[in-house]
């Protein structure tokens, strides 16, 4: 659960602080996203801020015309001090500590929450049907489409859609069964789900996947796995180090950047940590071919889950119960963090036993043994077709 954050005395209210935040400065520019029946529209200052977005959700683009369900507002410009004083809470296992701070603030409709991104310094401001972004935006779009896809995932979460940490793919164009591939952190979900798109599949999601529970009057339905617009980030060793995908991953690097790593061994390759936005119709889709290679929802047919490891061995592909391997059902989980408010959380489903009721009938496949992403994705295959 997403705990409050405590606001420091005299704090002020927090649609005082959001309006006034608002009314600095014109946002002129502006683009609007269809992401299934919900709409977001986006604004801000910077027109070099939207072109870059533009870019980046280009399957999603609307015309302006309909009523948003969620508005976002991206202010471009210098680092902004928080105008009250945020707090640290503690950090998840592995994770940089004081990544980020925050603080609740009061008002209508539960208040908000500002968060600071320490790294960064970009500045968040949300709740109360504001969303507003502050800081070097242009040099952030990262967290730009972190914040739209976690803004527009807690109103999804609030349905009582489960919550889970793995990517998704879809076989073929207009195929009506989905994948989930999950994994502990570093076991490769995002590059085994890149394998499977290279293969003809459409991607669905990276890193964050919704499942929403079979409906209530169709109990024999599948439950359905419902992705976020975000692409997959590559360092350059997933980029140009897998004969299978370097063809078509190495136009996710610049080519400056292809140059300076083309010569490097193959371990200085992957030792090298400078992510890169892999744009999954830059990469997949033939030139001139029409549609989008990026899909957001599908029935759930199963789920696999990657346990294994470098130097593992053989890989052993084998079929198991999720209920009797709790371990597993671990990786995909993931806890709500600072960008889902408390009000919205309390019709999540979040506990083990809610997440194994979601899931409950769809079959599962674990990958164990060695890392093998070849071998893993005709499993992938040969197990969706079973």
């Amino acid at each position: 659960m997403s705990a409050p954050f405590s606001p420091a005395p005299g704090a002020p209210a927090f649609d005082a602080l959001a309006r006034a935040l608002a009314e600095r400065e014109p946002a002129p520019h502006s683009l609007c996203l269809r992401l299934e029946e919900l709409t977001l529209r986006v604004r801000s200052n910077s027109g070099l801020v939207i072109d870059d977005l533009r870019g980046y959700f280009a399957p999603f683009l609307v015309p302006e015309t309909a009523p948003a369900d969620l508005d976002f507002l991206l202010l471009d410009g210098p680092v902004e001090t928080p105008p009250v004083e945020l707090a640290t809470r503690p950090h998840l296992p592995g994770k940089r500590p004081d990544k980020e701070r925050a603080a609740d603030l009061p008002g209508a409709d539960g208040g908000g929450r500002l968060v600071r991104k320490q790294a960064t310094g970009m500045l968040f401001a949300f709740g109360g049907g504001w969303n507003i972004a502050l800081g070097p935006c242009a040099q952030n779009r990262n967290q730009l489409v972190n914040f739209l896809c976690t803004r527009y995932m807690e109103r999804r979460v609030a349905q009582g859609w489960v919550l889970g940490h793995a990517a998704g793919v879809v076989p073929g164009a207009g195929g009506a069964r989905a994948l989930a591939l999950c994994g502990f952190a570093g076991m490769g979900k995002s590059t085994l789900a890149l394998h499977l798109v290279a293969r003809g599949y459409d991607f669905l999601s990276n890193d964050r996947v919704l499942v929403e529970p079979r409906s209530a009057s169709a109990p024999v339905s599948a439950p359905v796995l419902h992705g976020i617009p975000k692409h997959p980030r590559l360092n350059p060793g997933t980029a140009l180090g897998n004969p299978e995908l370097a063809p078509l991953l190495a136009r996710a690097l610049p080519e400056a950047s292809r140059r300076a790593y083309s010569s490097l061994p193959e371990t200085a390759l992957y030792a090298v940590e400078d992510k890169y936005d892999a744009i999954i119709d830059s990469c997949f889709t033939a030139a001139g071919a029409g549609g989008s290679r990026f899909r957001l929802a599908a029935p759930l047919a199963g789920l696999v889950v990657l346990n294994w490891k470098h130097g593992g061995g053989a890989m052993q592909a084998r079929r198991v119960e999720l209920a009797a391997r709790p371990d597993l059902l671990e990786a995909l989980r993931k806890p709500p963090g600072a960008f889902y408010l408390p009000g919205a959380l309390e019709t999540a489903r979040l506990t083990a036993a809610e997440c194994l009721e979601t899931l409950s009938g769809v079959p599962v496949l674990e990958l164990a043994g060695g890392s093998d992403f070849s071998a893993g994705a005709t499993a992938c295959q040969n197990f969706l077709d079973a």
